[in-house]
């Protein structure tokens, strides 16, 4: 059972990361300032899960002193914005196939987790019969 109870806390833990990842991500693309509090309240996570995340941390440091705390309107989204544009597009590209990554890798443990559990029932079922005969 401790496996099971693991492989919970992993899952919960990466809907987490993945919750916090989004709301970073939906707040920098907005224009809205990029804060501890702002990705914790937008994610519903606490600011001490995002501390302890070394990664999440460097990003929101870096977005929260390279940023001005101003909205960008309309127009000044469509001006010379293409760099911008095409860099947001390799951000998100990298996103996707880190967020691929940690599916795949999700999906493995959770076959493993499978093939555990099957393996058991095989045991236990065996151990019935036995008693039955």
């Amino acid at each position: 059972m401790p496996e099971h109870l693991t492989a919970a806390a992993r899952k919960r833990h990466t809907e987490t990361r993945a919750r916090a990842e989004a709301a970073l991500l939906a707040l920098s693309n907005a224009g809205e300032p990029v804060t501890f509090a702002a990705v914790a309240r937008s994610a519903k996570v606490s600011t001490d899960f995002l501390y302890n995340q070394p990664d999440l941390r460097t990003k929101i440091n870096d977005l929260r002193t390279r940023r001005p705390h101003h909205r960008k309107t309309p127009e000044q989204m469509t001006e010379p914005g293409q760099q911008s544009a095409s860099s947001a597009v390799r951000a998100l590209s990298s996103q996707l196939k880190e967020i691929k990554r940690r599916h795949a890798t999700e999906v493995g443990e959770l076959r493993k987790a499978l093939e555990v559990a099957q393996g058991e029932n095989l045991v236990l079922r065996r151990r019935l019969g036995q008693r039955n005969s």
